[in-house]
Protein backbone atom coordinates (compact mmCIF):
# COMPACT_ATOMS: atom_id res chain seq x y z
CA UNK A 1 0.00 0.00 0.00
CA UNK A 2 1.19 3.69 -0.79
CA UNK A 3 2.51 5.56 2.14
CA UNK A 4 1.01 8.74 3.15
CA UNK A 5 4.02 10.53 2.15
CA UNK A 6 3.79 9.31 -1.33
CA UNK A 7 -0.17 9.65 -1.27
CA UNK A 8 0.23 12.96 -0.46
CA UNK A 9 2.65 13.88 -3.23
CA UNK A 10 0.25 11.87 -5.56
CA UNK A 11 -2.39 14.30 -4.60
CA UNK A 12 -0.02 17.64 -4.28
CA UNK A 13 0.64 16.56 -8.12
CA UNK A 14 -2.74 16.21 -9.45
CA UNK A 15 -3.79 19.57 -7.74
CA UNK A 16 -0.99 21.65 -9.10
CA UNK A 17 -0.81 20.00 -12.89
CA UNK A 18 -2.38 21.36 -15.65
CA UNK A 19 -3.72 18.09 -17.47
CA UNK A 20 -4.39 16.64 -14.19
CA UNK A 21 -7.33 18.41 -11.42
CA UNK A 22 -6.58 22.03 -13.26
CA UNK A 23 -7.78 20.59 -16.76
CA UNK A 24 -11.10 18.76 -14.90
CA UNK A 25 -12.12 21.66 -13.14
CA UNK A 26 -12.02 23.95 -16.32
CA UNK A 27 -14.30 21.18 -17.94
CA UNK A 28 -16.38 20.96 -14.78
CA UNK A 29 -16.59 24.80 -15.04
CA UNK A 30 -17.65 25.10 -18.86
CA UNK A 31 -20.50 22.30 -17.79
CA UNK A 32 -21.49 25.11 -15.09
CA UNK A 33 -21.86 27.99 -17.31
CA UNK A 34 -18.43 29.35 -15.89
CA UNK A 35 -17.16 29.86 -19.56
CA UNK A 36 -14.28 32.36 -20.21
CA UNK A 37 -16.46 35.30 -21.08
CA UNK A 38 -17.22 35.43 -18.03
CA UNK A 39 -13.69 36.56 -16.94
CA UNK A 40 -13.75 39.40 -19.79
CA UNK A 41 -12.53 42.97 -18.91
CA UNK A 42 -14.94 45.91 -17.96
CA UNK A 43 -15.54 48.32 -20.84
CA UNK A 44 -14.58 51.85 -19.74
CA UNK A 45 -17.68 53.79 -21.09
CA UNK A 46 -20.35 50.99 -22.02
CA UNK A 47 -21.89 48.47 -20.25
CA UNK A 48 -20.08 45.02 -20.58
CA UNK A 49 -21.89 41.73 -21.60
CA UNK A 50 -20.91 38.38 -20.66
CA UNK A 51 -23.30 35.94 -22.68
CA UNK A 52 -22.71 32.42 -22.06
CA UNK A 53 -24.57 29.51 -24.78
CA UNK A 54 -23.69 26.36 -22.53
CA UNK A 55 -23.03 24.32 -25.42
CA UNK A 56 -21.56 21.65 -22.85
CA UNK A 57 -24.18 20.87 -21.46
CA UNK A 58 -26.32 20.42 -24.30
CA UNK A 59 -24.19 18.20 -25.85
CA UNK A 60 -24.05 16.22 -22.45
CA UNK A 61 -27.04 15.88 -22.36
CA UNK A 62 -28.50 14.95 -25.69
CA UNK A 63 -25.25 12.55 -25.76
CA UNK A 64 -25.74 10.71 -22.80
CA UNK A 65 -29.28 10.96 -22.85
CA UNK A 66 -29.28 9.17 -26.34
CA UNK A 67 -26.86 6.37 -24.79
CA UNK A 68 -28.55 5.71 -21.16
CA UNK A 69 -31.82 7.30 -21.47
CA UNK A 70 -32.83 3.61 -21.96
CA UNK A 71 -31.89 1.59 -19.21
CA UNK A 72 -29.25 -0.99 -19.49
CA UNK A 73 -30.34 -4.78 -19.85
CA UNK A 74 -29.07 -7.94 -19.22
CA UNK A 75 -30.51 -11.09 -21.29
CA UNK A 76 -29.01 -14.52 -19.39
CA UNK A 77 -29.96 -17.86 -19.27
CA UNK A 78 -28.86 -19.10 -15.89
CA UNK A 79 -31.45 -18.03 -12.45
CA UNK A 80 -27.57 -17.68 -10.47
CA UNK A 81 -27.72 -14.24 -12.12
CA UNK A 82 -31.59 -13.05 -10.22
CA UNK A 83 -29.11 -12.44 -6.79
CA UNK A 84 -26.76 -10.01 -9.01
CA UNK A 85 -30.10 -8.26 -10.19
CA UNK A 86 -31.09 -7.79 -6.51
CA UNK A 87 -28.05 -6.09 -5.90
CA UNK A 88 -28.31 -4.02 -8.85
CA UNK A 89 -31.82 -2.74 -8.36
CA UNK A 90 -31.06 -2.40 -4.40
CA UNK A 91 -28.45 0.46 -5.14
CA UNK A 92 -30.70 2.20 -7.56
CA UNK A 93 -28.21 1.09 -11.00
CA UNK A 94 -29.81 2.92 -13.49
CA UNK A 95 -29.02 6.47 -11.47
CA UNK A 96 -25.44 5.38 -10.64
CA UNK A 97 -25.05 4.66 -14.60
CA UNK A 98 -26.72 7.27 -15.71
CA UNK A 99 -24.27 9.51 -13.44
CA UNK A 100 -20.93 7.60 -14.54
CA UNK A 101 -22.04 8.43 -18.67
CA UNK A 102 -22.37 12.12 -17.43
CA UNK A 103 -19.25 11.89 -16.12
CA UNK A 104 -17.59 10.68 -18.85
CA UNK A 105 -19.44 12.70 -20.94
CA UNK A 106 -17.98 16.06 -18.87
CA UNK A 107 -14.62 14.58 -18.03
CA UNK A 108 -13.62 11.47 -20.55
CA UNK A 109 -13.73 9.49 -17.48
CA UNK A 110 -15.73 8.14 -14.20
CA UNK A 111 -14.88 6.43 -11.63
CA UNK A 112 -17.18 3.71 -9.35
CA UNK A 113 -16.24 2.52 -6.10
CA UNK A 114 -17.34 -0.84 -4.48
CA UNK A 115 -17.45 -1.03 -0.90
CA UNK A 116 -19.90 -2.49 1.72
CA UNK A 117 -22.14 -0.89 4.53
CA UNK A 118 -22.64 -0.89 8.06
CA UNK A 119 -24.76 -4.28 7.65
CA UNK A 120 -22.28 -5.85 5.14
CA UNK A 121 -24.58 -5.20 2.47
CA UNK A 122 -22.84 -4.69 -1.47
CA UNK A 123 -22.55 -1.33 -2.19
CA UNK A 124 -21.49 0.73 -5.38
CA UNK A 125 -21.40 4.77 -6.55
CA UNK A 126 -20.10 6.72 -8.85
CA UNK A 127 -17.39 9.02 -7.68
CA UNK A 128 -16.41 12.64 -8.59
CA UNK A 129 -13.44 12.25 -11.14
CA UNK A 130 -11.76 15.62 -10.02
CA UNK A 131 -11.40 13.69 -6.60
CA UNK A 132 -10.22 10.15 -7.38
CA UNK A 133 -6.01 9.51 -8.44
CA UNK A 134 -5.44 5.75 -9.84
CA UNK A 135 -2.23 4.15 -10.43
CA UNK A 136 -1.91 0.90 -12.87
CA UNK A 137 0.75 -1.71 -12.99
CA UNK A 138 1.53 -0.16 -16.88
CA UNK A 139 0.71 -3.21 -18.55
CA UNK A 140 -0.88 -3.69 -21.61
CA UNK A 141 -3.83 -4.55 -20.19
CA UNK A 142 -3.23 -2.67 -17.32
CA UNK A 143 -4.79 -3.33 -13.79
CA UNK A 144 -5.08 -0.80 -11.09
CA UNK A 145 -2.69 -1.28 -7.97
CA UNK A 146 -3.64 1.47 -6.15
CA UNK A 147 -6.20 4.41 -5.34
CA UNK A 148 -6.55 7.45 -3.73
CA UNK A 149 -10.45 8.82 -2.94
CA UNK A 150 -9.81 12.46 -1.19
CA UNK A 151 -12.03 15.12 -0.14
CA UNK A 152 -11.63 18.52 0.90
CA UNK A 153 -13.37 21.14 3.67
CA UNK A 154 -11.99 24.87 3.18
CA UNK A 155 -11.00 26.31 6.43
CA UNK A 156 -9.59 29.85 5.15
CA UNK A 157 -8.21 30.90 2.38
CA UNK A 158 -5.63 28.42 0.63
CA UNK A 159 -5.84 25.88 3.34
CA UNK A 160 -7.66 22.54 3.62
CA UNK A 161 -8.52 20.06 5.71
CA UNK A 162 -8.34 16.99 3.54
CA UNK A 163 -9.07 13.10 4.15
CA UNK A 164 -7.82 10.67 1.89
CA UNK A 165 -9.14 6.58 1.23
CA UNK A 166 -6.22 5.05 0.14
CA UNK A 167 -6.74 1.58 -1.38
CA UNK A 168 -4.83 -1.30 -2.56
CA UNK A 169 -6.25 -5.27 -3.39
CA UNK A 170 -6.78 -5.78 0.06
CA UNK A 171 -7.23 -2.73 2.50
CA UNK A 172 -8.38 0.78 2.78
CA UNK A 173 -5.86 2.82 5.00
CA UNK A 174 -8.02 6.79 5.74
CA UNK A 175 -5.62 9.77 6.52
CA UNK A 176 -6.73 13.57 7.34
CA UNK A 177 -3.77 16.39 7.51
CA UNK A 178 -3.90 19.93 6.65
CA UNK A 179 -3.02 21.50 3.66
CA UNK A 180 -1.82 24.83 2.58
CA UNK A 181 -1.89 25.61 -1.39
CA UNK A 182 1.76 27.37 -1.10
CA UNK A 183 3.24 24.49 0.99
CA UNK A 184 6.22 22.71 0.10
CA UNK A 185 5.67 19.22 -1.29
CA UNK A 186 9.29 18.13 0.72
CA UNK A 187 8.26 19.66 4.37
CA UNK A 188 6.70 16.99 6.47
CA UNK A 189 3.50 17.79 7.75
CA UNK A 190 1.53 16.55 10.83
CA UNK A 191 -0.88 14.12 9.75
CA UNK A 192 -3.66 11.24 11.47
CA UNK A 193 -4.18 7.67 10.68
CA UNK A 194 -7.65 7.76 11.27
CA UNK A 195 -8.40 4.07 10.59
CA UNK A 196 -6.50 0.89 8.43
CA UNK A 197 -9.10 -1.57 7.68
CA UNK A 198 -9.73 -4.71 5.06
CA UNK A 199 -12.27 -3.82 2.32
CA UNK A 200 -13.52 -6.92 1.66
CA UNK A 201 -12.44 -7.75 -2.04
CA UNK A 202 -9.37 -9.34 -3.20
CA UNK A 203 -8.80 -6.39 -5.89
CA UNK A 204 -8.61 -2.59 -5.38
CA UNK A 205 -12.65 -1.86 -5.63
CA UNK A 206 -12.39 0.82 -7.70
CA UNK A 207 -13.96 0.93 -11.80
CA UNK A 208 -12.63 2.88 -14.09
CA UNK A 209 -14.97 3.84 -17.07
CA UNK A 210 -13.67 5.46 -20.21
CA UNK A 211 -15.52 7.88 -22.51
CA UNK A 212 -13.00 6.81 -25.20
CA UNK A 213 -9.73 5.05 -26.14
CA UNK A 214 -8.28 8.92 -25.22
CA UNK A 215 -10.31 9.79 -22.04
CA UNK A 216 -11.34 12.74 -23.83
CA UNK A 217 -14.94 14.18 -23.49
CA UNK A 218 -17.78 14.94 -25.86
CA UNK A 219 -17.26 18.47 -26.31
CA UNK A 220 -13.48 19.13 -24.77
CA UNK A 221 -12.17 19.74 -28.24
CA UNK A 222 -15.13 22.04 -29.13
CA UNK A 223 -13.97 24.77 -26.06
CA UNK A 224 -12.14 26.94 -28.36
CA UNK A 225 -15.26 27.48 -30.88
CA UNK A 226 -18.02 27.81 -27.90
CA UNK A 227 -15.38 30.96 -26.27
CA UNK A 228 -15.58 32.32 -29.99
CA UNK A 229 -19.10 32.04 -29.99
CA UNK A 230 -19.61 33.54 -26.53
CA UNK A 231 -17.82 36.59 -27.57
CA UNK A 232 -19.17 36.81 -31.09
CA UNK A 233 -22.48 37.33 -29.45
CA UNK A 234 -21.93 39.38 -26.46
CA UNK A 235 -19.86 41.67 -29.42
CA UNK A 236 -23.41 41.86 -31.04
CA UNK A 237 -25.53 42.66 -28.12
CA UNK A 238 -22.64 45.09 -27.17
CA UNK A 239 -23.21 46.94 -30.36
CA UNK A 240 -27.01 46.96 -30.00
CA UNK A 241 -26.51 48.94 -26.59
CA UNK A 242 -24.00 51.01 -28.06
CA UNK A 243 -26.51 51.55 -30.94
CA UNK A 244 -29.27 52.30 -28.49
CA UNK A 245 -26.67 55.34 -26.44
CA UNK A 246 -25.96 56.80 -29.80
CA UNK A 247 -25.01 60.40 -29.89
CA UNK A 248 -26.87 63.15 -31.23
CA UNK A 249 -24.67 65.05 -33.94
CA UNK A 250 -25.84 68.61 -34.96
CA UNK A 251 -24.14 70.12 -37.56
CA UNK A 252 -23.81 74.17 -37.88
CA UNK A 253 -26.13 75.04 -34.72
CA UNK A 254 -23.17 76.00 -32.65
CA UNK A 255 -25.57 78.11 -30.50
CA UNK A 256 -27.64 75.09 -29.35
CA UNK A 257 -28.20 75.02 -25.38
CA UNK A 258 -28.97 72.29 -23.04
CA UNK A 259 -32.41 74.02 -22.88
CA UNK A 260 -33.07 73.45 -26.44
CA UNK A 261 -32.05 69.79 -26.62
CA UNK A 262 -34.81 69.08 -23.96
CA UNK A 263 -37.53 71.05 -25.64
CA UNK A 264 -36.46 69.42 -28.81
CA UNK A 265 -36.74 65.58 -26.58
CA UNK A 266 -40.32 67.04 -25.50
CA UNK A 267 -41.24 68.39 -28.72
CA UNK A 268 -40.21 65.57 -30.62
CA UNK A 269 -38.82 68.56 -33.39
CA UNK A 270 -36.22 70.23 -34.31
CA UNK A 271 -36.03 73.83 -36.14
CA UNK A 272 -32.68 73.97 -38.34
CA UNK A 273 -31.53 76.63 -40.59
CA UNK A 274 -30.74 76.33 -44.08
CA UNK A 275 -27.55 74.72 -43.84
CA UNK A 276 -28.22 73.09 -40.40
CA UNK A 277 -28.61 69.26 -39.74
CA UNK A 278 -28.87 66.71 -37.14
CA UNK A 279 -28.88 62.78 -37.08
CA UNK A 280 -26.95 60.13 -35.01
CA UNK A 281 -23.62 59.37 -34.83
CA UNK A 282 -23.31 55.45 -34.41
CA UNK A 283 -21.48 52.46 -35.47
CA UNK A 284 -21.63 50.95 -38.91
CA UNK A 285 -22.28 47.42 -37.80
CA UNK A 286 -22.88 44.87 -40.61
CA UNK A 287 -25.33 42.02 -39.37
CA UNK A 288 -24.98 39.80 -41.97
CA UNK A 289 -21.55 39.37 -41.71
CA UNK A 290 -21.69 38.83 -38.30
CA UNK A 291 -24.55 36.50 -38.49
CA UNK A 292 -22.82 34.04 -40.57
CA UNK A 293 -20.00 33.92 -38.02
CA UNK A 294 -22.53 33.15 -35.45
CA UNK A 295 -24.33 30.60 -37.61
CA UNK A 296 -20.62 28.82 -38.88
CA UNK A 297 -19.46 28.84 -35.13
CA UNK A 298 -22.83 27.30 -34.04
CA UNK A 299 -22.47 24.48 -36.96
CA UNK A 300 -18.85 23.55 -36.09
CA UNK A 301 -19.83 23.26 -32.67
CA UNK A 302 -22.41 20.20 -33.46
CA UNK A 303 -20.28 18.96 -36.30
CA UNK A 304 -17.14 18.66 -34.45
CA UNK A 305 -18.97 17.31 -31.02
CA UNK A 306 -21.38 14.93 -33.55
CA UNK A 307 -23.90 16.05 -31.42
CA UNK A 308 -26.99 17.61 -33.94
CA UNK A 309 -28.91 20.45 -33.19
CA UNK A 310 -32.28 18.93 -32.59
CA UNK A 311 -34.12 22.43 -32.74
CA UNK A 312 -32.84 22.42 -36.61
CA UNK A 313 -35.83 22.73 -39.16
CA UNK A 314 -34.56 19.17 -40.96
CA UNK A 315 -35.61 17.18 -37.76
CA UNK A 316 -39.47 17.63 -38.67
CA UNK A 317 -42.04 15.53 -36.93
CA UNK A 318 -43.05 13.28 -39.67
CA UNK A 319 -39.87 11.83 -40.33
CA UNK A 320 -39.41 7.99 -40.32
CA UNK A 321 -37.14 6.10 -38.12
CA UNK A 322 -34.78 5.38 -40.85
CA UNK A 323 -34.65 9.08 -41.77
CA UNK A 324 -34.18 9.54 -37.87
CA UNK A 325 -31.48 7.52 -37.54
CA UNK A 326 -29.58 8.42 -40.70
CA UNK A 327 -29.46 11.97 -38.93
CA UNK A 328 -28.31 10.70 -35.97
CA UNK A 329 -25.33 8.84 -38.02
CA UNK A 330 -22.57 10.22 -36.09
CA UNK A 331 -24.17 10.40 -32.89
CA UNK A 332 -24.62 7.07 -33.65
CA UNK A 333 -21.10 6.08 -34.10
CA UNK A 334 -20.05 7.96 -30.65
CA UNK A 335 -22.40 5.91 -29.05
CA UNK A 336 -21.43 2.73 -30.38
CA UNK A 337 -17.86 3.89 -28.67
CA UNK A 338 -19.35 5.04 -25.64
CA UNK A 339 -21.01 1.14 -25.41
CA UNK A 340 -17.98 -0.67 -26.05
CA UNK A 341 -16.15 1.22 -23.06
CA UNK A 342 -18.75 0.82 -20.74
CA UNK A 343 -19.44 -2.31 -21.41
CA UNK A 344 -16.15 -3.39 -20.30
CA UNK A 345 -16.63 -1.57 -17.03
CA UNK A 346 -20.09 -3.00 -16.17
CA UNK A 347 -18.05 -6.24 -16.51
CA UNK A 348 -16.12 -5.09 -13.75
CA UNK A 349 -18.72 -4.75 -11.86
CA UNK A 350 -20.58 -8.21 -12.39
CA UNK A 351 -16.95 -9.74 -11.22
CA UNK A 352 -16.98 -8.03 -8.51
CA UNK A 353 -20.87 -9.25 -7.20
CA UNK A 354 -20.48 -12.48 -8.63
CA UNK A 355 -17.19 -13.15 -5.85
CA UNK A 356 -19.16 -11.45 -3.26
CA UNK A 357 -22.47 -13.49 -4.33
CA UNK A 358 -20.12 -16.88 -4.46
CA UNK A 359 -18.89 -15.81 -0.65
CA UNK A 360 -22.19 -15.51 0.73
CA UNK A 361 -23.95 -18.63 -0.92
CA UNK A 362 -21.45 -20.20 -2.69
CA UNK A 363 -24.03 -19.30 -5.91
CA UNK A 364 -21.34 -18.23 -8.84
CA UNK A 365 -23.10 -17.16 -11.81
CA UNK A 366 -20.28 -17.17 -14.67
CA UNK A 367 -20.29 -12.87 -15.89
CA UNK A 368 -18.90 -13.78 -19.11
CA UNK A 369 -22.68 -15.39 -20.05
CA UNK A 370 -24.57 -12.68 -18.83
CA UNK A 371 -25.13 -10.07 -22.05
CA UNK A 372 -25.45 -6.36 -21.75
CA UNK A 373 -27.09 -4.28 -24.25
CA UNK A 374 -27.46 -0.92 -24.52
CA UNK A 375 -29.98 0.57 -26.78
CA UNK A 376 -30.70 4.54 -28.52
CA UNK A 377 -33.13 6.27 -26.78
CA UNK A 378 -34.97 7.58 -29.63
CA UNK A 379 -38.63 8.30 -30.12
CA UNK A 380 -39.95 4.42 -30.85
CA UNK A 381 -42.09 4.06 -33.63
CA UNK A 382 -44.59 1.26 -32.69
CA UNK A 383 -45.89 -0.02 -35.61
CA UNK A 384 -42.18 -0.03 -38.07
CA UNK A 385 -41.27 -2.43 -34.75
CA UNK A 386 -44.42 -4.35 -34.58
CA UNK A 387 -44.30 -5.25 -38.69
CA UNK A 388 -40.84 -6.17 -38.02
CA UNK A 389 -41.88 -8.67 -35.34
CA UNK A 390 -44.46 -9.74 -36.78
CA UNK A 391 -42.05 -10.11 -40.62
CA UNK A 392 -39.48 -12.43 -38.60
CA UNK A 393 -42.41 -14.65 -36.78
CA UNK A 394 -41.35 -18.23 -36.83
CA UNK A 395 -37.53 -17.09 -38.12
CA UNK A 396 -36.08 -15.79 -35.05
CA UNK A 397 -36.70 -16.99 -30.91
CA UNK A 398 -39.25 -15.54 -28.91
CA UNK A 399 -37.03 -14.21 -26.92
CA UNK A 400 -34.92 -12.10 -29.47
CA UNK A 401 -38.58 -10.97 -30.81
CA UNK A 402 -39.73 -9.41 -27.51
CA UNK A 403 -36.13 -7.95 -27.14
CA UNK A 404 -37.03 -5.83 -30.08
CA UNK A 405 -40.13 -4.68 -28.91
CA UNK A 406 -38.70 -0.48 -27.49
CA UNK A 407 -41.17 -0.36 -24.79
CA UNK A 408 -40.57 -4.24 -23.14
CA UNK A 409 -37.27 -3.58 -20.42
CA UNK A 410 -37.50 -6.85 -18.96
CA UNK A 411 -37.66 -9.52 -21.75
CA UNK A 412 -38.07 -12.93 -18.95
CA UNK A 413 -40.36 -10.91 -17.15
CA UNK A 414 -43.10 -10.31 -20.35
CA UNK A 415 -42.53 -14.20 -21.25
CA UNK A 416 -43.41 -15.40 -17.76
CA UNK A 417 -45.89 -12.70 -17.44
CA UNK A 418 -47.29 -14.13 -20.77
CA UNK A 419 -46.27 -17.99 -19.59
CA UNK A 420 -48.89 -17.16 -16.36
CA UNK A 421 -51.94 -15.51 -18.42
CA UNK A 422 -51.55 -18.71 -20.92
CA UNK A 423 -52.02 -21.20 -18.04
CA UNK A 424 -54.77 -19.10 -16.27
CA UNK A 425 -56.57 -19.34 -19.98
CA UNK A 426 -56.28 -22.76 -20.02
CA UNK A 427 -57.36 -23.62 -16.88
CA UNK A 428 -60.43 -21.85 -17.40
CA UNK A 429 -61.33 -22.84 -20.94
CA UNK A 430 -59.31 -26.00 -21.39
CA UNK A 431 -61.83 -28.37 -23.28
CA UNK A 432 -64.01 -25.36 -23.78
CA UNK A 433 -65.33 -26.10 -20.19
CA UNK A 434 -64.94 -24.51 -16.48
CA UNK A 435 -64.07 -26.26 -13.33
CA UNK A 436 -67.55 -25.85 -12.77
CA UNK A 437 -69.10 -27.57 -15.76
CA UNK A 438 -66.40 -30.32 -15.51
CA UNK A 439 -68.11 -30.53 -11.56
CA UNK A 440 -71.44 -30.62 -13.39
CA UNK A 441 -70.54 -33.13 -15.96
CA UNK A 442 -68.96 -35.45 -13.62
CA UNK A 443 -72.04 -35.50 -11.44
CA UNK A 444 -74.49 -36.23 -14.25
CA UNK A 445 -72.36 -39.29 -15.47
CA UNK A 446 -72.57 -40.63 -12.01
CA UNK A 447 -75.93 -40.39 -11.53
CA UNK A 448 -76.76 -42.26 -14.70
CA UNK A 449 -74.52 -44.75 -13.89
CA UNK A 450 -76.31 -45.25 -10.17
CA UNK A 451 -79.81 -45.75 -12.79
Amino acid sequence: MLTFEQARLLYTRFKTEEKAFKRLQKLYDYYVGEHEIMKKAERKSNKTYRIVHNFAKYITTISTGYFLGSPVSYVYSKPQFEKALNILEDNDEETVNYDNAVNCSIYGVAYELQYFDEKGEYNFVDLDPRNVITIDDGRVKPTITDAIVFSETLLKENEYKVRMDIYDDKERATYEFIHKVAEKTDVDIPYELVERVPHGFDKVPIIKYRNNKFELGDWEDCVALMDAYNHAVSGNVEDLADFTDAFLKLRNMVDTQRDDIQRAKDDKVFLLDEDGDADWLIKNVNDTFAQNIKKGLRYDIHKFSFVPDMSDESFGSNLSGVAIKYKLLALEQVRGQKARMFRKALTDRLDFINRYVGMTNSDFFDHRDVKIQFAPNLPPNLLEEADLVQKLQGILPEEVLLSLLSFIQDVKQVKEMKKKEDEEKFETYGFGQTDQEDQQTNEVADTNADN
